[in-house]
């Protein structure tokens, strides 16, 4: 059995840490929202599968590779000789900030199908956790995509929905529509206040929320003013965010849902799992990369203690 099986796109990573202009040395490695959620769940003491479709080269090998170092369960994972793993090259904006081109306009992750589907059902999760980045990568990746958001639904598995709208990938006109049916059918939804505006129409955040719960939504998890709230039929509550040194940004939102999760599985109250996402996020600002920096449940248990600045 898996605690959560995640299903989306992972791509190749070209970094450079210096202007590329100036030189350089570039890092390669991976990442993918998905993927990023699967591997901090795993270093928290969790077992969780990630399935999507790769091509058959350096980067789709890297990962393949990479995911079972972390050990995440890869058995639904699919590779392909007819499309290219997509690509994600990120670059030194300047002043803190980090460019990113994609390279994915005809990526092996536009290939995901239904049949891959039945493989996270014969995995028997108790979350299946979507993002709104599949659904727009292409037909194929959006009829899967919906199946599986209906299907979990009737099966009575739990789905947890992260918005995360991309402008480079649709108009909200046309991601409307798509996010908001994911919603209907997911269990806990993440997402900022301007997502929530787009999956309900309401301006003011209140209205929003409690529209999706009228949608059937049990939890809603948003950040606003730098702090988290999560907001149930029942109870509201928030948690400041952390504040600590901040190198990369990047991956942070997938952190602090892998801490969520988290402390849903070990049965941690609404408070307690937004403070130990905000303690993933934070350890995702500390570090460069995606995933690179998400903490071992040793670390986080730690500091949930209150172990102070030095983890012995």
């Amino acid at each position: 059995m898996i605690d959560v099986a995640t299903f989306g796109e992972t791509m190749g990573t070209i970094r450079f840490t210096d202007i590329p202009a100036l030189g350089g040395t570039p890092r390669a490695s991976f990442a993918g929202a998905e993927s990023n959620v699967a591997i901090g769940l795993v270093r928290l003491g969790h077992k969780a599968a990630w399935v999507g479709t790769v091509g058959h080269d350096t980067f789709g090998s890297l990962i393949q590779r990479g995911l079972r170092a972390e050990q995440v369960d890869v058995t639904g994972a699919r590779m392909t000789d007819e499309h290219s793993t997509g690509l994600l090259v990120s670059r030194d904006a300047g002043l803190g900030s980090f460019a990113v081109d994609y390279h994915r306009s005809n990526s092996a992750a536009r290939q995901i199908t239904k049949e891959q589907i039945e493989h996270i059902f014969a995995l028997n999760p108790t979350y299946v956790h979507l993002t709104g980045i599949t659904p727009a990568l292409g037909s194929k990746a959006y009829e899967a995509t919906m199946y599986l958001a209906r299907e979990a639904r009737q099966r009575g598995i739990a789905l947890t929905f992260d918005v995360n709208y991309r402008s480079r990938l649709w108009s909200p006109e046309e991601a409307a529509p798509v996010l908001t049916e994911i919603a209907r059918n997911a269990t806990i939804v993440f997402g900022g206040p301007e997502e929530i505006q787009m999956l309900t129409g309401c301006e003011d955040i209140d209205e929003g929320v409690a529209q999706l719960l009228d949608y059937g939504v049990e939890e809603v998890v948003y950040k606003s003013a730098g702090a988290a709230t999560s907001v149930t039929r029942d109870t509201t509550v928030s948690e400041p965010g952390m504040k600590v040194p901040v190198r990369d940004t990047i991956g942070a939102g997938d952190a602090f849902v892998a801490g969520f999760l988290s402390g849903k599985l070990d049965g941690k109250t609404s408070s307690e799992c937004l403070k130990r996402g905000h303690i993933c996020g934070a350890f995702a600002v500390g570090n460069i990369g995606d995933w690179e920096g998400a903490p071992s449940r040793e670390s986080l248990i730690a500091l949930e203690l209150g172990a102070g600045e030095v983890l012995r």
